[in-house]
């Protein structure tokens, strides 16, 4: 009979009550600021990040998870009788943390040979865009669904996964290299707010808005224009350090627009790092990839 443990790193932002409900592991991602390390999930909220961002005259910086954390991961699953695991992780585009993973699954077959069947699924994404995909899982899980079916469960949504993300300034994004000073300083000047779609494993500007009053309808109008069967599909709202009547009229508008529901989510340390805190975004099923 199988038994299979679900894992991830904790950039796919579960909160920490759904992680217990559904017992998936989370193999933390370590932030170094000022001297201090700390670990994502474990040690930290999305919001006291926030406020960590705010204040910060530099970048946090982030390391990737290691062989070592997930070659203890499939130990422990092996020792409670599991057969199969199944983990599901942040771009590999973006971070080392799927090749530690491929790695520890080597070391671990050269320790226990093919005792357990261990499958890793690349999300190309970030965020609750997987991390919603990693719920699925566990509920079929919970279910009694074979593990075949949960994977082909997961390839589906996670080719289908999309976001578009927009961001009201852009301090942060002059702080972590993401654009130059000048060009930080032309945008800020004309009251540029970025807009970018997040999908197959990159994050590419599409976009802008001028002022903050047009970036959401711009964001809502992008949905429009790339989820399928929007009457069939919850949208995932994710926002950071965004006053609440932004929050509420971006649910709003997706509700307009045919979402049978509007879910909220708070981003995480890997997208927020580099956006800044204040960030909004909403993830959707788009067209399937090949």
């Amino acid at each position: 009979m199988e038994k299979i443990h679900i894992f991830s790193d904790s950039a796919c932002d579960i909160p920490e009550p759904l992680v217990k409900q559904y017992n998936i592991e989370i193999i933390p991602i370590q932030i170094t600021h000022e001297g201090r390390t700390f670990r994502e999930y474990y040690d930290t909220t999305p919001q006291q990040y926030w406020k960590l961002l705010q204040s910060a005259s530099d970048i946090p910086q982030t390391s990737q998870i290691t062989p070592a954390q997930v070659l203890e991961c499939y130990r422990h699953a092996h020792d409670a009788g599991c057969t199969h695991v199944l983990g599901i992780l942040m771009n590999a585009k973006g971070s080392g943390g799927f090749q530690s993973c491929c790695i520890a699954r080597d070391l671990f077959c050269e320790e226990y040979g093919k005792a357990m069947h261990i499958e890793l699924v690349d999300s190309e994404t970030y965020t609750m865009i997987y991390g919603r995909v990693l719920l699925k899982a566990a509920e079929m899980r919970e279910q009694g669904d074979s593990f075949n079916a949960i994977l082909s469960v997961v390839r589906s949504r996670t080719a289908r996964s999309e976001a578009v993300l927009g961001v009201y300034t852009l301090k942060h994004l002059k702080k972590s290299g993401r654009i130059s000073g000048g060009a930080a300083f032309v945008g800020e000047a004309l009251g540029l707010k970025p807009i970018s779609h997040v999908c197959a494993g990159s994050v590419d500007v599409c976009g802008k808005a001028r002022g903050d009053k047009n970036l959401i309808p711009k964001m809502v109008e992008f949905v429009r224009e790339h989820a399928i069967g929007i009457d069939k599909q919850e949208a995932g709202l994710l926002y950071g350090a965004v006053p609440e009547a932004k929050i509420a009229e971006l649910e709003k508008q997706l509700l307009a627009l045919g979402f049978r529901q509007v879910t909220r989510w708070p981003i995480g340390v890997s997208v927020i790092t580099n956006t800044g805190p204040e960030a909004l975004a909403v993830m959707y099923y788009g067209k399937p990839r090949g």
